[in-house]
């Protein structure tokens, strides 16, 4: 295992519904696993709630949400990170346009930053935009918001599914399309995206299994297949993807947890493994990494097991760049938890960690060439 640089990003503030706010904001560390060391690059503190966080491709940029419960309107803001990540600048801040800012991602073309607004139950009086695309600036790191749209809807599990919850948006391979996972409205949203001018337009609307509570997706190496979890009943559907219109089918569901657990668990991320042969997902509540394999031919998903997340409440995760490390942020635990990847998937833990207050984002920050 190589050295890596990892960020670290939690709740700060309190928000009524985390049991902790005892994150420092936004910490980078330089992670050797050989010599079970952590050394901290560098830290940014003046910024509410990042609790969701994502890096460039090129390792110059971080762009982070503020997750604030009564703002009306959430915002994202622009870091500039130097080659050796041990100076982080703040560039810009945009509004994310509703409430309850979730989740980040960027595009394809890394032009647009990706805005999951998960919306508070109440009306705040903001936008309330379920989807909010923001431009990519080299100066301010955030420009303008481009497009956004609103979603409605409601589910069988009352109050989680009273209203349209977005939870991420992912863009397909060709980028011609943005899915949404919305687990107010137990359903996937597909939009038609035009890259140019930064124009969506739904185009379909796929409905799950009821309860079920989509979070976050992943898509397949070659991106035929779209995987999401089911926050509220600890499931994974597996789709098949449309290329040509992002239409998706849904072809397999799998549980996250052994079917004799009878206590609450709630998944939260769910991401493919490097090898492409598995995906991970983190249960809160089981307090576990499910192992779950993907059908080559038919993309259908099957549990395999389950190893310990190492804390509790794990509420994200991410592998290192080299796919032999995941690092798990255990929210309830104040603490992210280093587990080996095998050359089969399986995940092992590893006698060491981070203490760290209250994590909720990590990732591996690329070094620039």
């Amino acid at each position: 295992m190589t050295i890596s640089d990892l960020f670290v990003s939690g709740c700060n503030h309190p928000t009524g519904y985390f049991a902790t706010s005892n994150s420092p904001g936004i910490s980078i560390f330089r992670i050797d696993v050989a010599q079970t060391s952590a050394e901290l690059l560098s830290r940014f503190e003046e910024i509410e709630n990042p609790t969701f966080m994502i890096a460039s491709p090129a390792g110059d940029r971080l762009y982070a949400s503020s997750e604030m419960p009564l703002w009306a309107e959430g915002a994202v803001t622009g870091f500039a990170l130097s080659p050796d990540h041990r100076t982080i600048t703040r560039l810009g801040r945009q509004s994310s346009a509703g409430s309850i800012t979730a989740h980040l991602s960027l595009d394809r073309t890394g032009r647009y930053v990706l805005i999951s607004n998960h919306g508070w139950d109440e009306d705040l009086g903001g936008r309330d935009q379920a989807l909010a695309l923001v431009a990519v600036d080299a100066q301010t790191g955030v420009g303008d918001i481009v497009a956004s749209t609103k979603q409605t809807g409601t589910g069988l599990q009352l109050p989680r599914q009273g209203r349209s919850h977005p939870h991420a948006a992912l863009a397909t391979a060709d980028n011609r399309h943005i899915v949404v996972s919305d687990l107010g409205a137990d359903a996937l949203m597909v939009y038609r995206f035009e890259v140019e001018a930064g124009a969506i337009a739904l185009a379909h609307t796929v409905a799950l299994t009821p309860g079920t509570g989509p979070r976050h997706m992943a898509f397949s190496h070659d991106c035929a297949f779209l995987h999401v979890c089911g926050e509220l009943d600890s499931s994974v559907t597996s789709l098949r993807v449309d290329q040509a219109s992002g239409a998706l089918e849904i072809i397999g569901r799998c549980r996250t947890i052994p079917t004799d657990w009878s206590d609450l668990n709630h998944t939260s991320e769910l991401a493919l493994a490097p090898s492409g042969q598995h995906l991970y997902v983190a249960n809160r509540g089981h307090d576990s990494i499910a192992r779950i394999a993907i059908d080559p031919a038919t993309g259908t998903p099957e549990m395999v097991d389950h190893v310990a997340s190492g804390g509790k409440t794990p509420r994200h995760f991410a592998s290192d760049p080299d796919g032999q490390l995941l690092a798990v942020a255990n929210q309830d635990s104040d603490r992210v938890n280093f587990l080996a990847i095998a050359a089969d998937d399986a995940l092992q833990a590893l006698d060491f960690h981070l203490e760290i207050g209250t994590p909720t984002c990590v990732g591996f920050v690329p070094w620039g060439t």
